[in-house]
C-alpha cells in the first residue's frame, strides 16, 4: 500500500513538472518568435537604424571574440623575444630593446597586471609586486584611488587580437637609429 502511494505521488509529480517544462519552452519559443517579427518590422520601417545596430553589434562581437587574454599576451611577448634573437644585437632598435626589457623586468618582479574588459584588454604596471601586503601598499589614505593609479599606469591596450603599444615599439625593430653610416658622395 505504501509503495503504491509513493509511486503515484512520484508519477504525479513528474506529470505536473513535465507539463510545466513543456509549457515553459513553448512560451519561450512564442516570445522569441514575436520579438523576431517585431525586429523585422522595425527594420523595414527604419533601415538605417537596423544597419547601424547590426554594424555596432558585429564590431562588438568581433572585438569580444578577438580580445587578447593574458596567455596570448605572454605568447606574443615570447614570439617578439624570439624574433629579436634572430637579429644581431648591434642592429637592434633601442626603443624595441627598451620595451622588451621593461616588460621582462616588470614580469619578473610580478608587477604586470592584465585586465580583460570583454571588448579590450589593458596591461597595467603596478608600483609593487601584486603579492606584496606591506602597510604602505594597502593603506587607502597613503595611496591614490585605484582607478586613478590604474589609468596612470596603463602600459598597453589590446584589442582585435593585437597589443598596440608593443606593435608600435616593433616598427623597424631591426634598424639601429644610433648607427652612423658614411655619407655617400656622388660624382
Amino acid at each position: 500500500m505504501a509503495t503504491a502511494s509513493v509511486s503515484s505521488r512520484v508519477g504525479g509529480f513528474f506529470r505536473r513538472q513535465g507539463k510545466n517544462f513543456v509549457g515553459f519552452w513553448k512560451q519561450l519559443g512564442e516570445d522569441y518568435t514575436v520579438t523576431a517579427k517585431g525586429v523585422v518590422d522595425e527594420a523595414k520601417e527604419k533601415p538605417w537604424k537596423a544597419v547601424a545596430t547590426g554594424v555596432v553589434a558585429g564590431v562588438l562581437g568581433y572585438a569580444y571574440s578577438t580580445c587578447p587574454d593574458e596567455l596570448s599576451m605572454w605568447d606574443d611577448l615570447r614570439e617578439r623575444r624570439q624574433l629579436m634573437s634572430t637579429v644581431p644585437a648591434s642592429e637592434h632598435s633601442r626603443k624595441t630593446d627598451a620595451e622588451l626589457s621593461l616588460r621582462t623586468a616588470l614580469a619578473n618582479q610580478r608587477r604586470l597586471e592584465h585586465f580583460n574588459l570583454l571588448f579590450f584588454s589593458l596591461l597595467v604596471k603596478r608600483d609593487y609586486d601584486t603579492q606584496v601586503r606591506i602597510y604602505h601598499t594597502q593603506d587607502p589614505n597613503i595611496n591614490s584611488w585605484w582607478i586613478t593609479s590604474t589609468l596612470k599606469n596603463i602600459m598597453d591596450v589590446g584589442v582585435f587580437g593585437r597589443w598596440y603599444h608593443l606593435e608600435r615599439a616593433f616598427v623597424d625593430y631591426d634598424i639601429n637609429e644610433e648607427e652612423v653610416f658614411p655619407e655617400e658622395t656622388t660624382q
